[in-house]
Parts: C-alpha cells; structure tokens; sequence
C-alpha cells in the first residue's frame, strides 16, 4: 500500500520542506479508500482497531488471491509462487494502513503547498482498492495546479502489469509524464 503512504507523506506538514524539493509524485492504485467488495464492515474494522491496542504485534494472515491484482494469466500464475506475497501483517500494522487511508479519504490530509505536479493512475475495475476514492481525492487538491488522474478502464490493481495493453500504455504514459517534468520530453536516447 505504498501509494497511500506517498500521500500522506507528501501532505504530513513535518515534510513539507522534503516535498517541496521533489519534482512529482506519481501514484499507482493508491490506497485512499477500499474498493466497495472488499470493503469490511464497521464491527470488523473497530474490533480490529480495538484488537490491534491490545496486542500490536499480532500477525493477521489476510492474502490478496492474485487474480484479484491482475488479470494476466501468466503474472497471476507467478505471484501465486511469489514468497514475498506472503498476505501476513500486523494488528498495528493494518490499523496504521486503515488510519492513514481514511485521513486521506475524509479530506484531513491535503498535499502540502510546495507539491508541484502529481499523477495519479487507477484502474476501474480494481478490485483492492477504490479508484473512485483516487480519482475524489485528486480532484479536491486544489492548491496543486499539475495534476492528472488517469483512470485505466477495466484494469485491475497492478496497472504495470495487469495486460500487456494495459501495461505497456500505463509505461508510455508514467514514462511521458516523467520526462516531460525533467526537460527531456521528446528527446531520444537522452540519459536522464
């Protein structure tokens, strides 16, 4: 869930210093808010909460089914074999992500004044997290004049590989985006 920790870094007041020396922020499938299918109830996320007080440290086995992240077949069989996708966690761990992800999705954290340009791309069939939270959140950064939401329809969590299709428009466009902020847009074999 690295895209919402992103986020919240780059609009932790703290920060705002660091954030302002960094060119762009770019964000894949950001964890703002849960997709409406895995979305769990209210009881399990204040029992989690409450649990998560009392014993920390506590793993949770909660493993993501592959076929949830992509829908290449061939990517689905290697993270079925991929030993760091192993779906074990923290109590506090997962209330820190939980935290984290609903400061971003109520509207309490907004980037920091000096974040100068952000991308943001979701695929519409995620089924992890809510491309609908991204693509709210992105719009409400008003102080942020550089900003593109890129919706990806039909992709699944992982745009990088998700299908080839989906893979190789989602590189071009990250790889656009990037050398058009470093001054290197149209420029081939330039070594940035």
């Amino acid at each position: 869930m690295g895209g919402g920790e992103i986020l919240t870094i780059a609009s932790e007041p703290q920060y705002a210093d660091l954030a302002s020396e960094i060119r762009g922020w770019l964000c894949e499938s950001p964890y703002i808010g849960l997709s409406k299918e895995t979305e769990p109830s209210a009881v399990t996320v204040f029992m989690g909460r409450l649990a998560a007080k009392v014993v920390p440290h506590m793993h949770l086995h909660q493993p993501i089914p592959p076929a949830n992240l992509v829908r290449d077949p061939e990517v689905i069989k290697s993270l079925e074999t991929d030993p760091l996708l192993h779906g074990i966690g923290t109590l506090e761990g997962l209330s820190g992500m939980l935290d984290r992800s609903a400061a971003l999705n109520d509207g309490k954290r907004k980037l920091n004044i000096g974040v100068k340009s952000l991308w943001v791309g979701h695929g519409t069939g995620d089924k992890g997290t809510s491309w609908e939270a991204s693509k709210k959140w992105v719009e409400e950064q008003k102080e942020v004049e550089d900003k593109t939401f890129r919706g990806y329809e039909g992709a699944y969590h992982q745009l990088h590989a998700d299908t080839k299709e989906v893979a190789d428009l989602f590189a071009k466009e990250v790889g656009d985006w990037i050398l058009a902020r470093s001054g290197q847009e149209g420029k081939k074999d330039s070594k940035l």
